[in-house]
């Protein structure tokens, strides 16, 4: 019977420490979400946030640990750990929301700094973060302390206390990556993070309460291995030696997992689905790891050999991981074709389980069979915990920084996966005594060497007819310049394509339009530059100053050696600053004012864009505007279907008093479409520069002689913010970015052929469903302008259908278009 209630008390005990595993998880999307929000979405953010994270984990392990033996009751002040992890995230909500009050001011004294800001971030991070983290880390050794009595079962219950709470962790990657957000929201999402620990600071007090229940000292077997450790090694403190390799296993497992997720980003959609899809598999891997230690240590004993030979799995491992993607991939080939989210998903999850399941889990070995290697000690279970793990975090900390800072700049990808494996390897071949075994490890190294070495593969994919110009490995991603035909475009991630000079027109009208729309625009900020082809265009026009913001280093280097002929040399010229830095980080820290704001055009289901089109950064743009200004967000509507553009239409009207569209051309296959948010509902002035270029362009037009189509019929309307086309959608939020959860959605129905882009037909059904609601010569915006103007308007819409008309081979209809929009603009005016 007593044996009956201790089994049910340890299942309840690893519940706990499974569901606390889930809200450490959920807690740490979270964070690095809002900090996103806050710091920017830039790479180098995100390892700081991570840093930080890891930061407050190691202290307090170590502290914790520290202290464990001397606790009355370690099960009652795990308790206390998971209610002040509540205290601490509330601490976390509220001074992130004071955050962005004085935000502004550590921005105007830190922006441009370089590294001086990023870390302002990092410590800005700490002081969010560490206290929870900090309380986190206490977790594993007081749990261990209070279930461990008998040392000998300290690798096997430490293992399995870790890869319990690591499979936790799935549980909350899962929660907060695919399902929370998106239906509850962020703040909702949070306070059920809190509850949860909250429950379970009360689950583990009333457990404490019911007596400190100990796992009983298992009786030595006949069958069970000895404990004697294999004198394997060269002389060296043992316990100094555990701690180093516990350092060396955070440190490379952490970097490898920043690399493996660069490397997939090359292949992968990268929405928040399939970042989620990859951190998934990682932390399965390493929880089966640890899980997979409990098993190997019943039946052999903890040996130096054993451990090293682990090591020297995980680092081979590791060297193949790029050769087997390549290979995989068919040379970096975009991963699915023509499948919906579900089956595409089903894809990543097993190619990525496929190509780094393995390693991981050989990595994720390593720190649970330190556990077992360490039973000889004589310290609580606590403090050996404590101590290997917080050496271990400290690893975890250095590891992202110094993948992302250090070695992708420096030596690429493909060679940073190669040191990193190598290092794995160094461990057996230094500490080895044996010469055989070391003769081995090099033999075995340079097989694979010779067989797959990751050096040799390429870095971006490109078409036959292509060549590369140049190559950049950063922090943010892989940038290329490549040729075809004479035609240059610049690639990030190895298949986003950020404009070239073949595209050259369609780059300068997202300038020409909106500079002719203000009536006198003098300050310029652009939120992305890519080629910098549409930035240049605005020297073209008489400014005082642009500034551009672009968030990949490589991007903006790419721009000034390879586009200075195409963009007016605009990075040398004085009126333009350059930015490295999250645009719309800037607008929220920036104090300068602006008379339009140019958003670029953006992937809507990559990770982070979603921000781009909430109505808190809506809301902050619209103040750094001066009076009459504009905010111009340009729309590939060859990238988003209608669902996901009525979110953003409606989600500008409740920010602007009056948003217009407006045609960025007249292309059938890749229409762009400008959303212009006003700062005020005053209607369009006959003084502009787009009416004054419209009239130009109407006296010189004649029929049949290459006739140029006046800018007032790139017009589309007004949205009427109680428009019945987008009534039921909702507003996309910071809190509820719904966008982002959709949009990957309708890129896979799209590629399945269930859905269409917002293009063709339905497009111009949009079209005229915006005149028929109200007609130009009723249109409040156009009041003061004349009647040909308003003929202008009606002929755009036509030349448009002639446009879809002529890609779909109807050359009647396509004629009868043109011939209607042609009447309409030599009509008697």
């Amino acid at each position: 019977m007593t044996h009956s209630r201790d089994r049910f008390t340890t299942h309840l005990i690893l519940g706990v420490f499974f569901a606390s595993g889930a809200a450490g998880l959920i807690y740490e999307i979270l964070w690095m979400r809002q900090l996103a929000q806050l710091f920017g979405s830039t790479s180098q953010s995100a390892a700081v946030t991570t840093a930080a994270f890891f930061i407050g984990i190691s202290a307090g392990s170590y502290y914790w640990g520290q202290r464990a033996a001397q606790l009355d009751s370690p099960l009652r002040t795990y308790a206390w750990l998971e209610f002040g992890i509540v205290v601490a995230g509330l601490f976390f909500y509220l001074l992130f929301q004071a955050y962005f009050w004085i935000y502004g001011a550590v921005f105007a004294t830190f922006a441009g700094t370089g590294i001086a800001f990023t870390l302002i971030k990092g410590l800005l991070a700490m002081l969010l973060i560490c206290p929870a983290s900090f309380l986190m880390g206490g977790t594993l050794p007081l749990m261990g302390e209070h279930l461990i009595q008998d040392r000998q079962q300290l690798g096997r219950w430490a293992g399995t206390l870790y890869g319990i709470n690591t499979l936790g962790a799935v549980a909350g990657a899962i929660a907060a990556g695919f399902f929370l957000p998106r239906w509850l929201g962020i703040n909702l999402t949070y306070g059920l993070a809190l509850l949860l620990s909250l429950s379970l600071g009360a689950s583990a007090w009333m457990l404490a309460r019911r007596g400190e229940f100990r796992l009983r000292p298992e009786s030595t077997t006949a069958g069970a291995p000895n404990q004697t450790r294999s004198n394997a090694t060269a002389p060296i403190t043992r316990f100094a030696l555990l701690e180093c390799v516990a350092l060396a296993s955070g440190f490379l497992s952490l970097a490898m997992q920043v690399l493996w997720i660069r490397m997939f980003v090359q292949v992968l959609q990268n929405s928040t689905y399939t970042f989620s899809a990859v951190l998934v598999v990682f932390l399965s891997a390493l929880a089966l790891g640890a899980l997979a230690v409990r098993a190997i240590t019943s039946r052999v004993s903890a040996n130096m050999n054993t451990l090293l030979g682990l090591m020297a799995l995980a680092g081979g491992a590791c060297l193949v991981t790029p050769v087997v993607f390549v290979e995989w991939t068919n040379g970096l080939t975009y991963l699915g074709n023509r499948d919906t989210l579900g089956s595409y998903l089903f894809q990543v999850f097993f190619a990525v389980g496929l190509i780094v399941g393995m390693p991981t889990l050989l990595m994720g070995m390593v720190l649970p069979y330190l556990y077992r290697y360490a039973e000889e000690r004589e310290e609580s279970a606590g403090k050996t915990l404590g101590r290997l793990n917080g050496w271990n975090t400290s690893g975890a900390v250095i590891g992202p920084l110094a993948a992302s800072f250090l070695l992708l700049p420096a030596i690429g990808l493909w060679s940073s996966v190669l040191l990193l494996g190598l290092a794995y390897l160094a461990f057996p071949l230094v500490l080895l005594r044996s010469a055989r075994a070391r003769l081995a490890t090099v033999s075995g190294v340079a097989l694979l060497l010779f067989v797959a070495n990751p050096a040799t593969l390429p870095t971006v994919r490109v078409q036959d007819t292509e060549r590369v110009l140049a190559l950049w490995e950063g922090s943010d991603g892989t940038v290329a310049v490549v040729e075809r035909d004479g035609k240059r475009r610049v690639k990030l991630k190895n298949w986003y394509a950020l404009g070239g000079s073949g595209a050259m027109r369609m780059e300068q009208i997202q300038t020409h339009l909106p500079m002719h729309l203000h009536p006198n625009p003098k300050a310029v900020f652009y939120l992305g530059m890519g080629s910098g082809i549409t930035a240049g265009t605005v020297l073209n026009y008489p400014i005082d100053r642009a500034v551009v913001t672009e968030l990949s280093a490589e991007v903006i280097e790419a721009s000034a050696q390879y586009f200075g002929e195409y963009s007016n040399s605009f990075h040398e010229h004085p009126a333009v600053t350059v930015v490295h830095e999250d645009g719309r980080n800037f607008l929220a820290g920036t104090r300068e004012s602006f008379d339009l704001i140019i958003a670029d055009l953006f992937v809507p289901w990559r990770a982070g864009v979603a921000l781009l089109y909430t109505r808190d950064h809506f809301e902050r743009s619209r103040a750094r505007l001066n009076p009459g200004g504009l905010f111009v967000q340009w729309i590939p509507l060859y990238q988003i279907s209608e669902r996901e553009l009525k979110i953003v239409a409606k989600t500008m009207t409740r920010t602007f008093p009056l948003v217009t569209l407006w045609r960025g051309d007249f292309y059938a296959e890749k229409p762009i479409l400008a959303l212009v948010g006003h700062v005020d509902d005053a209607p369009l002035e006959p003084t502009t520069h787009l009416v004054e270029r419209s009239r130009q362009d109407l006296t010189q037009f004649r029929i049949g002689q290459g006739e140029q189509i006046p800018l007032t019929a790139h017009y589309l309307g007004s949205l009427d913010p109680s428009s019945a086309w987008m009534s039921d959608s909702p507003i996309n939020t910071d809190n509820l970015p719904i966008i982002e959860y959709l949009a990957p959605e309708s890129h896979r129905a799209e590629r399945a052929a269930q859905i269409n882009w917002f293009t063709g037909e339905d497009m111009i059904g949009f079209m005229q469903y915006l005149q028929q609601s109200r007609e130009p010569s009723a249109d409040p915006y156009l009041g003061q302008l004349s009647p040909d103007m308003h003929q202008a308007v009606y002929a755009g819409l036509f030349f448009h259908i002639a446009a879809v008309a002529r890609s779909e081979d109807k050359l009647g209809t396509a004629a009868n278009a043109t011939d209607v929009a042609k009447s309409l603009l030599a009509a008697p005016r």
